[in-house]
């Protein structure tokens, strides 16, 4: 049986932390979502300083999703050649799912405000519900978007980490313990990412 409700969390995952497994599974409840797709990003337009490779990312979220139910991969943008836009991303999933279900688009209130900036952002609000939960120092702000765009928010883990601020975490030999899953963190040390050297 297709899947009717699928929730779509996108994101370089540079690395995956518990922010967005918490994120995932809370707009999953919330929303009686059938499955989240985490979709790793390829080679994401709006992104320069992107640290592991598309192989390593790929495999962080592996070990990070195991056992996790209802939460799947979908690596189409990693294997798509040129930039990845959220758009094609949509077109190809409609196609894959046969236009049989309804897509969740799972954001923070950090990235609400930038959704306008996206290729063709208006085809994609018309496609997807967009799901916000509240980021730290991000209040909800719709203003850019247009009024035919469908807009829930749900109640999130209220993450203020960020791949950025663990990567920095990392770099400076702290400790990401119960921040980044135990498997990814072992992957981290033993693959030599992020500089991470910290016990």
């Amino acid at each position: 049986m297709l899947s009717k409700k699928t929730g779509i969390l996108g994101g370089v995952f540079d690395p995956v932390h518990y922010g967005h497994l918490s994120a995932a599974v809370l707009a999953r409840e919330y929303f009686g979502l059938d499955k989240v797709l985490f979709i790793p990003s390829g080679a994401p337009p709006h992104k320069t300083d992107v640290a592991a490779s598309s192989s390593d990312r790929l495999n962080m979220l592996k070990l990070a999703l195991n056992g996790i139910d209802g939460c799947e991969i979908w690596d189409g943008e990693i294997n798509r050649e040129g930039y990845s836009y959220t758009i094609d991303t949509l077109r190809e999933l409609d196609n894959l799912y046969k236009g049989a279900s309804d897509f969740y688009f799972i954001i923070g209130t950090d990235i609400l405000g930038e959704i306008c900036k996206w290729h063709l952002y208006e085809e994609i609000v018309k496609t997807v519900t967009l799901c916000a939960t509240y980021r730290p120092g991000h209040e909800f702000d719709r203003s850019c978007l247009p009024a035919f765009a469908k807009i829930e928010t749900f109640p999130g883990p209220v993450w203020g980490a960020s791949s950025t601020m663990l990567r920095e975490y990392m770099k400076n030999g702290r400790s990401c313990k119960f921040m980044i899953p135990d498997a990814v963190l072992t992957y981290i040390k033993d693959r030599g990412l992020y500089g991470y050297n910290a016990e």
